[in-house]
């Protein structure tokens, strides 16, 4: 085990803050005098109680993390706390937006690290995490990592003081500041607390994991990635410690009663309106920007937002970072840290503001309201097929769309065909499962292809490639199309290409109905159409067997036999459903003819040629 570091070693912030206090014998045994001359003595830990001062149920006080670490408390969550659930992204942002802050001039160094409430536990120093938690287990991944990349031992080993504590005086055993819930406290000790354990994969396979302990190691890789990432120093990580423990405070909330806590807390939560991404985005960019840029930027974000939605405003900083960079050295960090640093915000936030955030929210706003376009007939065009793109994808498809109204403008001559390009291309790509991170690549390409003011007729990436549509017509006719989760979106898209949107698929409203019903021994007549519950399993999922109904209807229709569900589909306010009951028999044959009849509905929407013999 590593030697304890002596108080005589300590020096700078580990001498003179709390952290060195708790290296110095307990406080009845320092010598007596003013307290402020003891060794080790720090004016935040050491709190005399006042006998005479009535019982307080609720203290509130202002601490720093190392004020927290420093041995006056051992935490532990309850087992009814709701699990770990922050993920890479949430961890990489707290670490870009500690590093961020560090930065700054020594007067605004302070940073607010949110609310923690603890509830004691009588006669002894362990207290129950009330709120918080998420934090604290963050933070103490974040002080592993950093003791396990501490190439001075004496720090390293004062970095493990603020994870666990192998020896503490007068209790012999080894005791974490941090107990979690059972089920991931094994995998947490050993993948985190112990030292060097950082550097450790888990000795089971990922697919055995909790997601709360996939959480764990996902997050832990993730923030020592960010403090192993070029540029970064013994020095800056040294540094970013140091801030952390000394600039960094949180407002604590200590209670004596976990029962009151928990009140507490139900009550806040229920009253409470959670801040909203683009709200987070919006104080990070603003407070990264000078000050005097202040008002005049928070009046052009607020335009902004007059225009989008809270999500579209969020996504639009995506869309702008898609469109400057176009996937080029792209890392893990939050969006709006990425803006801040690439764009300079710190020197010049308005000219990102005047130049890229509000053209680009203009841009949007026409884009969702139906006003691209030279004319009406233009502009329902274009409106259609955005709706078509939203059905299934709702995002990846939209920095292209503004990089191409950036550089035409909303009434070029063109817009109506690359909308439809891009709309055939978006869907033909979700349909053949096209991997999500090739699929960016290739509108990153396509943005390319806009920015040089081609036409859509003569840009690669808008193309459909035999071997897309290949893969697309494929799966259209695999025998478990229904199951698929862009199955509701694909029959939806279907019934509007035959004239008439149903909406989306909800409960009650519209549903899936497999007329060849899932169970077959419901009636006997579809167990001699398709010989055996083999037969029926091969049909049920695949396109020609599926149709759109109300949730009455569906269940009205279960395992009814072909002529009583026709009565129902004839019935019906949905094409599909209608288009259906033209059938005079449904075996497998009228599957698979209707099969295709539904692919070459779908493919004349998307301006392509129908199946060719023999496809």
């Amino acid at each position: 085990m590593a030697q304890r570091p002596t108080p005589e070693a300590a020096t700078g912030f580990w001498a003179r803050t709390s952290l060195g206090s708790r290296l110095q014998p307990p406080l009845d045994q320092q010598v007596s005098g003013n307290a402020a001359d003891a060794p080790g003595f720090s004016e935040e830990r050491v709190r005399l109680p006042d006998v005479s001062a009535p019982f307080e149920p609720m203290v509130a006080e202002v601490l720093t993390v190392g004020a927290l670490l420093d041995g006056r408390y051992r935490y532990r969550l309850a087992c009814f706390q709701r699990a770990y659930a922050w993920k890479p992204e949430n961890a990489v942002r707290l670490v870009c937006d500690l590093r961020s802050a560090m930065q700054r001039p020594s007067s605004q160094r302070f940073y607010p690290l949110g609310r923690l409430m603890l509830a004691k536990t009588a006669g002894t120093s362990d207290v129950e995490v009330v709120d918080g938690h998420q934090r604290l287990v963050t933070l103490t991944i974040l002080f592993s990592v950093l003791r396990d990349l501490e190439t001075d031992p004496v720090r390293a080993e004062r970095l493990h003081w603020l994870v666990a504590v192998d020896q503490w005086p007068a209790q012999g055993e080894g005791q974490d500041l941090l107990t979690i819930q059972a089920l991931p406290a094994k995998l947490f000790a050993s993948i985190v607390q112990r030292r060097g354990s950082t550097e450790l994969d888990p000795d089971v396979p990922r697919e055995a994991l909790s997601e709360s302990e996939r959480n764990i190691v996902d997050n832990r890789d993730s923030i020592r990635s960010e403090l192993l990432a070029p540029g970064m120093t013994d020095e800056i990580r040294r540094g970013l410690a140091d801030y952390i423990l000394e600039s960094c405070r949180l407002v604590t909330i200590t209670v004596d009663n976990a029962d009151l806590a928990w009140d507490m807390l139900n009550t806040e939560q229920n009253t409470r309106l959670a801040f909203s991404h683009a709200d987070e985005a919006k104080s990070l960019i603003l407070s990264a920007m000078p000050a005097e840029a202040h008002v005049t930027a928070a009046g052009l974000w607020e335009s902004c937002e007059s225009m989008l939605t809270p999500e579209d405003m969020f996504r639009l900083l995506s869309h702008v970072r898609a469109m400057a960079w176009r996937g080029k050295s792209q890392s893990a960090r939050p969006v709006e840290m990425e803006i801040v640093e690439r764009f300079g915000i710190a020197n010049d936030g308005l000219t990102f503001m005047v130049d890229h955030l509000v053209p680009h929210a203009r841009r949007l706003k026409d884009l969702r309201h139906g006003h691209v376009g030279r004319d009406d007939g233009e502009r329902m065009s274009i409106a259609r097929s955005v709706d078509f793109m939203t059905w299934i994808d709702a995002h990846t498809w939209v920095p292209p769309f503004l990089l191409w109204l950036k550089v035409h403008g909303a009434g070029a001559a063109h817009t109506v065909e690359f909308t439809r390009r891009l709309d055939c291309l978006v869907w033909m790509s979700k349909i053949a499962g096209v991997d999500p991170g090739v699929q960016e690549t290739r509108l990153l390409r396509l943005m390319d292809e806009i920015e040089t003011g081609c036409q859509p007729n003569a840009m690669s990436r808008l193309h459909i490639e035999s071997k897309l549509r290949a893969e697309a017509i494929t799966n259209l006719r695999s025998p478990n199309l229904a199951g698929k989760h862009y199955a509701g979106s694909l029959l939806r898209r279907i019934s509007a290409n035959m004239g008439s949107d149903p909406g989306p698929i909800l409960r009650d409203e519209v549903t899936i109905e497999h007329i060849l019903p899932r169970n077959p021994h419901g009636c006997k007549a579809w167990l001699v159409l398709f010989r055996n519950p083999d037969g029926c399993k091969a049909h049920h999922q695949r396109l020609g067997n599926v149709v759109l109904l109300s949730g009455r209807d569906n269940q009205r229709a279960g395992t009814l036999s072909w002529e009583e569900k026709r009565e129902i589909l004839v019935s019906s306010p949905f094409l599909l459903a209608q288009n259906a009951a033209t059938e005079t028999v449904w075996t497998a044959q009228t599957i698979a003819r209707r099969t295709d009849a539904l692919i070459n509905l779908l493919l004349t929407g998307f301006d392509q040629p129908v199946l060719a013999k023999g496809e």
